[in-house]
């Protein structure tokens, strides 16, 4: 008897923890990307062949991306599986190992995630105006404009980690996600050989293979047989583990549409996405004599340590398969034979630093010697998982070890004066050209040619020479490189530096900057834009569309930006799209107080080529003084009304007959815009039936709304109904009745 009430007694623990799980989304800037209080990022983990859930970014960029083409729903421009941190440590009953996400079966299938209890997990906005368009008040200039903060416990290992994310809409600050992690002891013991590895599956862009391919997964991704078109890298002087796509997968039925001025772009894997260390603790590393280690015994170990006897950082850059089960990442957190990556150490690896096609620098080759050298072999063979890890560290009772990472994409791995510096991009796996590095650096604005890649000899785009940038790039941060400058710049409180030949040390950081700070960072240095304003649409009777916002962001000034205003307002400009990706066109400039527009107070603006029936997407930017633009932080959908008939009499069909091949644009959340009819006269409330030729009841629809409603072809069994004749019956709450008919011409 008591063995079942503790039996009772622990399932009911395990069923509190579990119903504990929670996540919030960062939607604030261009980056979204959702995280749990269990330590995931992203996607539920598995290996690409879950895809992705509908409400759940992972690292998508850009925003607001999933889309109905020809039928099928694609997920949109996400960039990972899936990610997390691992950790393991020595207490006196052994060695404990704790996945924090990034975690499989043995098949690449989604888990249990091992040893890891939920606690909390909260969302904070800072915004600069309030949801009623004034200014806020308690709105903190030195601070994020969204904050998550997440909490979970690690179980037999006792470390409770807090992990507090930070996003912000400034434009060029718009595509990272800063994430700092405190990871507390809270044992009576000391944890020993403590180790951390951030571990991420990159897959920039997904939405660019499902269009190829019909489907997510990695295997495209590797470079077996020379057709591998995903590319993992490791940028030196940043810290930053990244992958790009060879091209960036240009789209070939939309290319033209979508590489228009204001559009998304012709690319569907523009994307070069990947995580950065801002800062570690080396005050917590372990000197030699700290650690058990049996590997520090072997040559291996040949410079790796540095003046003050503490393991050079980072311990472990390795590429892996989407396959992440536990008993194969064990060796990666539990090092006491050998180091998954060795060290640089001597002359044939001072080659790695060296490339004909570039410029020697020597000072790579200094900093990097005894630090891990990464299995750069692997970064074309099987990209998708970057593991980036850091060990050992000694935690005694009650104290804390920090980290700052953060999360980066950009247009493309480089810009087209990239291509004179080096990183650790490649390399050929074996062969006559093994231990080749795909350098230099790439871009969408010049194909390079690499002859050891077999049969697609070549990375890189000349895309920008031709074609304007989409309009979620800020002007000027293109590359995932000039966003990881802007990451340092944002946590730091650094001048903004490009970081090609200066050395961005998290260490140095820590014993500098930040020590007062405790690892936090600084976010208090940047230009901040004028807001833009709080915005609502509304019907009007004409069935045109409102827009309606208030003048307060016009008063956002040097007080209200603790002196960081870029530069004081100047006017605000009215933009319209049919899809959130574009292409966005500004329908009109509105200067302060625009008669034309403001009265009594308020602005106003009626779109008049609206049309009844269909979805837009708006935004109010605000412009300063310098030509420098707001976030898009206001934009807004809305399903264009009229409103409802005020009895039932005539109700008709539009497009009738429907052509599927029928050239009708514009976006709708709800279905295909090809598929789509629309019934119109109908009142406030109704039930359609539509009725086969036959007489087979084929859908019935309950109409709650406007004056009209959208049909996609689709029948009671979730199948597209054939070519043919179609009939309906619309009947009202008083019982009214009408009927007509329809053709589908496929």
């Amino acid at each position: 008897m008591h063995r079942f009430i503790l039996f009772i007694l622990i399932l009911c623990v395990v069923s509190t923890a579990f119903s504990q799980r929670d996540y919030r989304t960062h939607r604030r800037g261009m980056l979204h990307h959702t995280v749990y209080n269990t330590g995931e990022l992203g996607r539920v983990y598995d290996n690409g062949v879950g895809s992705i859930l509908p409400g759940f970014s992972s690292m998508e960029w850009p925003p607001n991306s999933s889309m109905i083409l020809n039928r099928v729903n694609y997920r949109g421009q996400h960039n990972s599986f899936g990610g997390g941190l691992w950790l393991a440590g020595t207490r006196p009953g052994g060695r404990q190992y704790v996945y924090c996400g990034a975690v499989s079966d043995g098949n690449g299938n989604p888990t249990t995630l091992l040893g890891v209890s939920p606690i909390s997990i909260e969302r904070i906005e800072n915004y600069p105006i309030l949801e009623n368009g004034r200014i806020n008040p308690a709105y903190n200039s030195d601070e994020a404009e969204e904050r998550i903060v997440a909490k979970w416990g690690t179980q037999q290992l006792g470390i409770v980690v807090t992990r507090t994310s930070r996003a912000w809409s400034f434009p060029g600050y718009d595509s990272f996600i800063i994430y700092e992690y405190e990871l507390e002891n809270t044992t009576a013991d000391t944890i020993k050989d403590l180790s951390a590895v951030w571990t991420y599956a990159l897959g920039p862009s997904m939405f660019g293979y499902q269009r190829t391919y019909n489907r997510w997964g990695e295997g495209d991704y590797r470079g077996q047989n020379g057709e591998g078109n995903q590319f993992g890298r490791f940028d030196l002087k940043r810290w930053m583990s990244y992958n790009h796509d060879r091209e960036g997968r240009p789209d070939t039925a939309f290319f033209n549409q979508w590489s228009q001025p204001g559009d998304r772009g012709g690319l569907n894997s523009p994307q070069a996405a990947g995580m950065m260390m801002l800062y570690y603790d080396y005050d917590r590393v372990a000197r030699k004599s700290e650690t058990q280690q049996i590997w520090l015994t072997n040559g291996d170990s040949s410079g790796a340590f540095d003046i003050n006897n503490k393991i050079k950082q980072p311990f472990m850059l390795r590429y892996e398969n989407g396959n992440l089960p536990a008993t194969k990442n064990q060796p990666t957190l539990d090092p006491l034979q050998q180091r998954r990556t060795g060290v640089f150490q001597g002359t044939s690896d001072s080659l790695r630093f060296r490339n004909q096609l570039i410029p020697y620098d020597p000072a790579n080759w200094t900093y990097w010697k005894g630090r891990t050298r990464g299995s750069t072999n692997l970064s074309w063979y099987q990209p998708v998982v970057h593991m980036y890890g850091f060990f050992p560290f000694i935690l005694p009772p009650g104290e804390t070890v920090r980290f700052a990472v953060a999360d980066v994409v950009g247009y493309g791995p480089g810009v087209a004066g990239d291509r004179v510096y080096s990183d650790l991009g490649g390399n050929i796996r074996a062969g006559v050209d093994a231990g080749t590095y795909f350098c230099p650096i790439p871009s969408w604005y010049d194909t390079l040619q690499y002859p050891f890649l077999g049969p697609k000899p070549y990375i890189g785009s000349t895309y920008l020479q031709n074609n304007p940038l989409p309009w979620y790039v800020t002007p000027g941060v293109v590359s995932i490189r000039d966003v990881a400058d802007r990451a340092i710049e944002m946590y730091t409180g650094l001048p903004l530096a490009k970081y090609d030949s200066l050395q961005y040390e998290p260490a140095d950081s820590t014993r500098t900057m930040l020590r007062q700070r405790k690892g936090r960072g600084y976010y208090n240095t940047v230009p901040i834009p004028v807001p833009a304003p709080a915005l609502r649409v509304e019907d009007t009777r004409s069935a045109f569309n409102k827009l309606v916002w208030y003048p307060y962001v016009e008063d956002f000034t040097n007080a209200n930006a603790n002196g960081r205003l870029r530069a004081p307002f100047m006017h605000y400009l009215a933009m319209r799209a049919t899809s959130p990706l574009g292409p966005w066109a500004v329908m009109d400039t509105i200067t302060r107080r625009d008669q034309r527009f403001f009265e009594d107070s308020i602005y106003t603006m009626l779109d008049t080529n609206s049309v009844e029936g269909s979805y837009y997407y708006y935004a109010v930017v605000s412009v300063d003084s310098s030509g420098g633009k707001s976030g898009m932080t206001n934009m807004r959908s809305h399903l264009t009304q009229a409103p409802p008939a005020a009895k039932l009499s005539k109700v008709y069909v539009v497009p009738n007959p429907l052509f599927v091949t029928n050239p009708e644009g514009g976006f709708d959340a709800r279905g295909d815009v090809a598929d789509r009819i629309k019934f119109r006269g109908l009142t406030a409330r109704c039930t359609i039936r539509i009725y086969s030729y036959s007489g087979q009841l084929v859908q019935t629809i309950e109409h709650d709304g406007s004056f009209g409603e959208a049909y996609f072809q689709i029948s009671r069994n979730n199948q597209l109904i054939a070519s043919g004749v179609y009939y309906f019956v619309v009947e009202d709450e008083s019982g009214a009745r009408t009927n007509g008919k329809f053709v589908i011409i496929h």
